[in-house]
């Protein structure tokens, strides 16, 4: 699990030993990255510049019309505390933040450029027809030694504070599709496997390189999926 996440900031205490934990946790993403690794560390290290963001800005919110200097934040109700004692240090968090958005965006540009490099080279496809129905269905994936992973996914929406969407799941399932097959029969295979699906809507994903399957291959897939389904929605 990667070091980076608000606990870091929240339980600063150290300004030497809090940059050190940073720059660990950057230097984490960014081996990583070199070994073609999206996931998780990207979807982390977004996560967190959003949150030192809205930390940053409701501080200056708190401090318009305030007197006295900021003595600490509350991070279970997210208040922020002022009027500290005489010889108090000073926010610690806040000034470790700043310190530390520029060097997190600059790992996730280096995760977004690996992130659109495999997304290129990566194509999702259906295979066969695709029936009106794609709420649930098979995505297939290339596995190692030229071998294929077979996952059922189910996909149910979701109403959020910023509105509709929807999630994905997904399962691995014992099919036994034979490689070289055409694809077209595997649907037949899948049937025949898992008879509750009669007409599955099945996708495969065909890559022009070798990624990591977890954390690369899969995330970039799932999210491929997700967008072919919608928009074959909206079509």
């Amino acid at each position: 699990m990667s070091v980076l996440d608000l606990n870091l900031f929240a339980a600063a205490t150290d300004a030497e030993a809090s940059r050190y934990r940073v720059l660990a946790g950057i230097k984490e993403a960014h081996t990583a990255f070199v070994r073609s690794q999206v996931y998780p560390h990207l979807a982390e290290l977004i996560r967190l510049r959003r949150c030192l963001r809205d930390f940053l800005d409701g501080v200056e919110r708190y401090r318009e019309g305030r007197s006295g200097r900021i003595a600490g934040v509350d991070w279970d109700s997210q208040e922020v505390l002022f009027d500290p004692p005489d010889g108090e240090a000073p926010l610690l968090a806040e000034d470790l933040a700043h310190w530390a958005l520029p060097l997190l965006t600059e790992a996730i540009e280096e995760g977004r450029t690996l992130f659109e490099f495999v997304d290129e080279h990566a194509r999702l496809a259906a295979v066969g027809v695709v029936p009106a129905y794609q709420d649930e269905g098979y995505l297939i994936l290339p596995y190692e030694d030229s071998d294929l992973l077979v996952l059922r996914y189910t996909m149910s929406p979701l109403t959020g504070e910023d509105g509709k969407y929807r999630s994905l799941r997904t399962k691995p399932v014992s099919a036994e599709l034979p490689p070289l097959a055409p694809p077209r029969t595997w649907k037949a295979r899948l049937v025949e496997r898992f008879p509750d699906l009669p007409t599955p809507a099945t996708f495969q994903l065909n890559a022009e390189l070798a990624f990591p399957l977890e954390e690369t291959m899969l995330p970039i897939a799932k999210r491929k999926l997700l967008r072919m389904i919608s928009d074959r929605g909206e079509a």
